[in-house]
C-alpha cells in the first residue's frame, strides 16, 4: 500500500495500514479455539470463498473439495455458529494449515511475536480480531513490555 501511494505521488507516511489479525491463543479452551479458527475460516469460505482464494492465491481445487464435502455441502448456517466441536474437527481436515497460519496463535508470547511481525511487515496498527477482550487480556499483558514507546 505504501509503495503504491509513493508511485501515485502521495507521501507513504500519510497512508495508514491496519492489520485485522486473528488472535486466538492457547489459553482459550480448545473447543472455543477450534470454533474461532477453523469454524470462522470455514464460515468465511462458505460466504465468500472464491474471493478469499483469489485474493490469497490459494488453490481453488481445495475450495472445491471443501464445498463438495458432504457435511459442508449439507450444512445449513454458519459453521462457526452452529457446528459442534467434532464437526469442526472434521472441517479442519478440509482446510490446509497454511490457510489458517496467518494468525496469532499459541502462547500469549507467541501471539505477541506474530503481532510484532505485522508491524515488521509495515503495518501502522494491528486490530486483534476473533476473540473477546477477556480472551485477549493475556496477549495484551504480554504485549505491554514489548510495545514501542509512543
Amino acid at each position: 500500500m505504501k509503495d503504491a501511494a509513493e508511485k501515485d505521488g502521495r507521501d507513504p507516511a500519510s497512508v495508514k495500514v491496519w492489520s485485522c489479525f486473528a488472535t486466538v491463543g492457547d489459553h482459550i479452551a480448545p473447543d472455543i479455539r477450534v470454533k474461532k479458527t477453523v469454524g470462522r475460516l470455514a464460515t468465511y469460505l462458505q460466504a465468500y470463498g472464491d474471493l478469499l482464494v483469489r485474493t490469497n492465491r490459494w488453490d481453488p481445487k481445495v475450495l472445491e473439495r471443501f464445498r463438495a464435502d458432504p457435511f459442508v455441502a449439507g450444512f445449513r448456517g454458519a459453521l462457526d455458529g452452529k457446528a459442534t466441536t467434532e464437526e469442526l474437527e472434521h472441517v479442519a481436515t478440509l482446510i490446509p494449515g497454511e490457510w489458517l497460519a496467518p494468525a496469532a496463535t499459541g502462547s500469549p508470547e507467541q501471539c505477541v511475536d506474530a503481532i510484532m511481525g505485522q508491524f515488521r511487515l509495515g503495518c501502522d496498527g494491528v486490530i486483534l480480531h476473533g476473540a473477546t477482550p477477556g480472551e485477549l487480556a493475556p496477549v495484551v499483558d504480554a504485549y505491554r513490555p514489548r510495545r514501542a514507546a509512543g
